[in-house]
């Protein structure tokens, strides 16, 4: 499993410039998620692994984390978000109600620049994946998933998403896929079931989820 790992990131970042020595690693937790953090480290959860159709759904969700790496996206949102609360809290002050609209109002900002940096990240994956003989459309597919799983924002909370609507997401990953020819899966079957069951050597407790 570790080596499909290895396989999937080398077969991305041939020939790309990231910026940071990447360190991907897998998490036993069942929630369908990934994430970057600060110093090029991603983090794939063990549900995004069972919930992925094919190892191209898991390699676009690995293109798009490795954009934020290059945009140093949760470097920037650590120290903007850190910021941000000191300086509404010198605004708004610390009087009743006060800590709630500073949360408030750094969640409305936060929100609008992490919507930004998620279009970013995504289109730089459409371009990581065409480059690796991969089809942007793998990242709408596995938007797909997440609208199944999750569904999508709506109404006046779409203020506060910190993610463009995955409806819009979609469309933008086949619209990015368009005229492209046939390509060879980002693992084999074999490594791909590797990768699947990654977990499954380490002490864990997956029945008891």
């Amino acid at each position: 499993g570790v080596a499909a790992l290895e396989r999937m990131v080398t077969r991305l970042t041939e020939g790309q410039e990231i910026g940071y020595p990447l360190e991907v690693s897998v998490i036993d937790h069942k929630m369908m998620n990934a994430f970057a953090v600060p110093g090029g480290h991603i983090v794939v959860m063990r549900g995004l692994l069972e919930g992925a159709d094919s190892p191209d759904m898991v390699a676009a969700v690995l293109a798009h984390e490795i954009g934020h790496v290059v945009h140093r996206d949760p470097t920037r949102n650590a120290l903007r978000t850190a910021g941000s609360v000191g300086l509404l809290g010198l605004l708004f002050g610390d009087f009743t109600g006060g800590a709630a609209t500073v949360l408030l109002a750094e969640r409305m900002i936060s929100a609008s620049y992490s919507r930004e940096a998620e279009a970013k990240a995504d289109d730089y994956a459409f371009d990581m994946l065409r480059s690796a003989g991969l089809p942007p459309s793998a990242l709408g597919d596995m938007f797909e998933r997440f609208r199944e799983e999750f569904g999508d924002v709506e109404g006046p909370m779409a203020h506060f998403a910190s993610h463009p609507r995955l409806t819009d997401r979609i469309a933008a990953a086949g619209a990015a896929s368009s005229g492209d020819s046939a390509h060879r899966p980002a693992l084999s079957t074999d490594a791909w079931r590797a990768l699947q069951d990654i977990c499954d050597n380490q002490v864990n407790t997956r029945d008891a989820d």
